[in-house]
């Protein structure tokens, strides 16, 4: 895929299929793509940064659920703050399958009563209970 960076803070990705996908799709329906979002307020960005944009169009797009929690759209990791032996890793929507290998490896040795092998404290639910967001920056 071909990732895009606009300094509007849109993105488009382009599949090897050739279909684009943007930050803003809206849906009408689940499965029913808004191709108005991407004519409308992210073409013009889009070919102004790389004019080649100006002869494409739509053939084709897709939808699907973007899950994250709604606190701060980060990942929920570790013990839960009141129920004992209850331990939570959720919420990571798109980077669940980057971080698993290690966000799975820290909370074992957190279950097992270890310091895990990499700090994973801002990603706890006591910060939630706290009301102590944590937001990420550039992320797509």
């Amino acid at each position: 895929a071909v990732v895009s960076t606009q300094s509007t803070g849109n993105y488009i990705v382009q599949h090897s299929d050739g279909s684009f996908e943007t930050d803003e799709q809206k849906l009408k329906d689940f499965g029913d793509v808004d191709d108005s979002v991407f004519t409308e307020q992210i073409w013009e960005n889009l070919a102004y940064r790389m004019p080649v944009f100006e002869a494409t169009k739509i053939l084709s797009g897709w939808v699907g659920y973007y899950e994250y929690n709604t606190f701060d759209q980060n990942a929920l990791v570790g013990n839960h703050p009141t129920v004992p032996h209850h331990y939570n890793i959720n919420g990571f929507s798109g980077h669940g399958i980057q971080q698993a290998p290690t966000v799975g490896r820290c909370l074992a040795e957190i279950m097992c009563g270890e310091d895990p092998v990499v700090d994973i404290s801002n990603f706890s639910l006591q910060r939630v209970v706290d009301n102590r967001p944590y937001k990420e920056r550039n992320i797509l």
